[in-house]
């Protein structure tokens, strides 16, 4: 019941935003009961955080994919940051962050912080080549991605129109700027 009633909350943000996740809208979405789904969650709170929970999960499993094989020499810096670029775009991920943090929400953001906070120590620790500088040297080229990534989800198209910029324009910007991390 609970996958089912995160997959209905991930269907929600990705057609109606942030502002239509509620307890009701899940329920009826998921097509149970508005109390089948308190029971489950108890709060709206709880679910966002399942929520957001669920949607860190899928990122961080891709990041961690994306940087292995970067590691090896597998994919470019560019396929780095266009994993990270689209798990945030994909079904809304950015707008959802976005959104708990603007409305004074961030604190369900918990699982967020904690699943960066567990890779960049991870690839602190599988990285000889940047032990030197650790999770500091690290934590810099996971922020250089993933505050643009998030940017981008909400405005990116927009501003790149209006400035006359080609599509994935900040993508390029970010990848150059993590390669250049990753020499210094």
């Amino acid at each position: 019941m609970r996958a089912q009633a995160i997959r209905a909350a991930r269907h929600l943000l990705r057609d109606s935003g942030p502002q239509a996740i509620t307890l009701k809208a899940v329920a009826v979405r998921a097509g149970v009961t508005h109390g089948n789904v308190t029971y489950h969650f108890g709060t709206v709170d709880a679910l966002h955080v399942a929520l957001i929970t669920s949607i860190t999960e899928d990122l961080a499993a891709a990041a961690a994919t994306a940087v292995a094989h970067l590691r090896r020499g597998e994919i470019s810096a560019r396929e780095v940051v266009d994993v990270v670029f689209d798990a945030f775009a994909a079904d809304g991920a950015g707008r959802l962050v976005a959104w708990l943090a603007a409305t004074g929400a961030g604190h369900r953001l918990a699982p967020l912080y904690a699943a960066v906070a567990d890779l960049v120590g991870d690839l602190a620790e599988g990285d000889a080549g940047l032990r030197a500088g650790g999770a500091k040297a690290i934590s810099r080229m996971v922020s250089a991605v993933v505050v643009p990534a998030l940017g981008d989800a909400l405005i990116g198209g927009g501003l790149q129109t209006v400035l006359g910029h080609e599509p994935n324009a900040v993508r390029q910007v970010t990848a150059d700027a993590l390669e250049n991390l990753r020499k210094n």
